[in-house]
């Protein structure tokens, strides 16, 4: 197999240019840069995004942990990975600043810079954009990263709110609950016995959680499956599924802990605790 190149010199720039790298909104947006672009090093992913329906590409562990808790937010309309920077601009912000701009390590061609996420969020007052680098925390003790961000953040003042965002921002178990759930948000595809298999299971589940708020989520999954029909399984991918889509609430920033009261740990939205059995 033929060792894939990741140097960038002008006619591979020109060629993303061509692709429309960087280019369209929503589903359309093409990101400058894909986990095929850069060596890996298993920190890649490429979830299916909720806002966009399509593929985002992710190209380390934090900048995955902000997708996911980006993505589970209503007010976040727009999520834009790896979105890249006019190159002229940000040569001459480099030299305005009196530093070296990036460039290639191999080809000594400048690169087009990155931002990591442009993302579209609603606020009272309206759509609004956020410029966000990330960074893990230590990385922001050196002085070339600093230089860089300054670059970015320079190119951002006036079109939109630029943040930093470190590992020590993100709330792990509610990173680890979006991730859990995330992957649920629809059940198409998973195969079924007869159409409408998966909207019959969430309204017995519903239906059912509604009495057996003294169980134990674990003691509920197993009087799914041992009274009401379910498969192994799959009282758990319905629950996940309509903690995706918000019909049940949980709190997102502490672990899902199946030994939990049914009735303490979640909340049917719109219709306060689950209640308990009489």
């Amino acid at each position: 197999m033929a060792k894939r190149r990741y140097s960038f010199d002008e006619d591979k720039l020109a060629r993303f240019l061509k692709e429309g790298r960087g280019q369209g909104a929503g589903g359309n947006y093409k990101p400058w840069l894909t986990i095929q672009d850069v060596p890996s090093q298993g920190r890649t992913a490429r979830p299916t995004g909720w806002k966009t329906g399509r593929l985002h590409h992710l190209l380390s562990n934090i900048e995955t942990a902000l997708f996911y808790l980006l993505d589970w937010e209503d007010h976040v309309l727009d999520i834009r990975e790896q979105f890249p920077l006019d190159r002229e601009k940000t040569r001459q912000i480099a030299s305005e600043m009196g530093v070296v701009h990036p460039s290639d390590v191999k080809t000594k061609v400048d690169i087009v810079m990155t931002t990591d996420f442009l993302v579209d969020i609603q606020t009272a007052q309206g759509r609004k954009t956020l410029a966000i680098p990330v960074k893990k925390s230590d990385d922001l003790d050196d002085a070339r990263t600093i230089e860089k961000l300054e670059i970015d953040r320079r190119y951002w003042q006036g079109e939109a709110e630029w943040i930093i965002v470190t590992e020590r921002d993100m709330n792990k178990d509610r990173v680890g609950n979006v991730r859990w759930v995330h992957e649920m948000h629809t059940l198409e595809g998973l195969e079924v016995p007869y159409p409408g298999y998966w909207q019959d299971r969430c309204r017995a589940l519903l239906d059912s959680i509604a009495i057996c708020g003294e169980m134990t989520i674990k003691q509920f999954l197993r009087w799914l499956e041992s009274t009401q029909g379910f498969g192994s399984g799959e009282g758990l991918t319905v629950i996940r599924h309509l903690i995706a889509t918000k019909i049940l609430l949980i709190d997102m920033d502490r672990p899902f802990d199946t030994s939990a009261v049914l009735a303490q740990a979640l909340t049917r939205k719109g219709g306060g605790e689950v209640r308990r059995r009489a």
